[in-house]
């Protein structure tokens, strides 16, 4: 059965992660897509090649797609481009903020030839504003944005970000799932629209910490934003500023219903949300927490002690036994929890295969590789792994063609230095 975007085509001008990406949730759909390169290949394709001009990011990013080498700088593209345009019922682009008007990219170029087009947009800050023409990736977007500063974890005296890559991930699931709005839209207006997402607003979307109830939470902020100030003014270290925010939040040491435990022979993870599930954990380890009585003493003082005293209690609690014989227990109390593991061991895992979480495909350079399933299933409309990442101007000829140019027209093209 056709996939719930059969018919759907897609000219993904893209690179690195987050646009690539969202061409290839699209593709999993059902969507053709086109992924355009310059003739030297994206740079996704050319970091830590595998072998010369592919690596496994670029594997991981573009699978799905049909390739198409064509230099948009090249003066005698403009009819490939145009060509492009009426064929594509989206057009994804993730340059800096008039990159694409340079290669005659952008929306206006595109609309003017196909005037129901959807055009996706991603930058790194945004088009506006002082930042809007800074070059940015993922790393960027999370120190820009406190992202790498919300999980308060230390390396050698500086933070660490968060290394999957999280803003890119966010914003190429939001960029599927704005254009595949857009195209119902489309399909019952005939209006063709433009789309535009940020790696900076994908991480905000993401903290805790950007959003706030102004009567209960502005007063905080302004505290914590003043002895951040003033921390950096006398030269404080990151841990130095960390301690002192989790001293201005008291509420949230001592947690014991939300996080990881060592165990005698590994690690386990517990989830209690909600006064039920806590209820059942602490029944469960036989223990008492004063925070939930009646006229405890919420002082800062006292928040830290009793805190701290339950994560020691409950920390010593778990060393006691088992992996095994902890998740056996915590089941028998209907408690959320699991082994904490590494990818490595889920290849093989009875879950995993009982659900066909992974899938094998064919790469015409690699032969066999194996990835996971795409991340939606769909009774009526199923979703599939349509091929993997093209090579550089795999498909070349093959779209040329299919847009209205023959062989003579193509070897002129080929000779000249406009697709490769």
């Amino acid at each position: 059965m056709p996939g719930a975007l059969d018919g759907v085509r897609v000219l993904d001008c893209t690179q690195i992660i987050a646009g690539p990406l969202a061409g290839a949730l699209l593709s999993e759909m059902g969507a053709d897509v086109v992924k355009v390169e310059p003739l030297e290949g994206e740079p996704w394709r050319l970091q830590a090649e595998l072998i010369p001009k592919e690596s496994r990011g670029f594997l991981a990013q573009n699978r799905g797609k049909r390739g198409l080498a064509l230099n948009f700088k090249n003066e005698h593209s403009e009819h490939i481009r145009n060509a492009l345009f009426r064929w594509a019922d989206v057009l994804v682009t993730n340059y800096r903020p008039g990159v694409a008007a340079a290669l005659g990219v952008d929306y206006e170029s595109a609309r003017r030839v196909r005037p129901d087009i959807i055009y996706c947009e991603n930058t790194a800050f945004g088009r506006e504003g002082p930042d809007s023409d800074r070059r940015g990736y993922d790393i960027i977007a999370q120190g820009m944005s406190g992202l790498a500063t919300s999980n308060p974890n230390i390396q050698n005296g500086l933070p660490i970000w968060v290394q999957f890559a999280p803003a890119d991930v966010v914003t190429a699931v939001a960029m599927a799932w704005a254009i595949s709005a857009a195209l119902y839209h489309r399909q019952r207006t005939g209006e063709g629209q433009a789309i535009d997402t940020s790696l900076l607003l994908s991480s905000l979307f993401l903290q805790a910490g950007a959003r706030e109830i102004v009567a209960l939470d502005t007063e905080s902020r302004e505290r914590r934003l003043a002895a951040l100030r003033a921390a950096r003014k006398r030269g404080a270290g990151i841990e130095e500023i960390y301690a002192e925010r989790r001293a201005l939040s008291p509420e949230l040491a001592g947690n014991i219903y939300y996080r990881c435990y060592q165990t005698q022979n590994g690690y386990i993870a517990v989830g209690c949300l909600g006064p039920g599930p806590r209820e059942r954990f602490r029944t469960a380890l036989g223990i008492h927490d004063p925070r939930y009585d009646e006229g405890f003493d919420r002082s800062p003082a006292t928040l830290k002690r009793v805190g701290d005293e339950l994560v020691a209690l409950c920390q010593a609690l778990f060393l006691a036994r088992t992996n095994e014989e902890w998740l056996q227990h915590l089941d028998a109390h209907d408690i959320a929890c699991g082994p904490v593991r590494f990818v490595d061991e889920l290849w093989d895992d009875p879950q995993v295969v009982a659900n066909r979480y992974f899938e094998e495909y064919d790469h015409t350079l690699f032969g066999a590789l194996r990835g996971p399933a795409p991340i939606v299933r769909m009774s009526a409309t199923p979703t599939s792994i349509r091929r993997a990442s093209p090579t550089l101007g795999e498909h070349t000829d093959e779209i040329l063609r299919e847009i209205g140019f023959d062989e003579s027209a193509i070897e002129r093209f080929r000779r000249g230095g406009v697709v490769g």
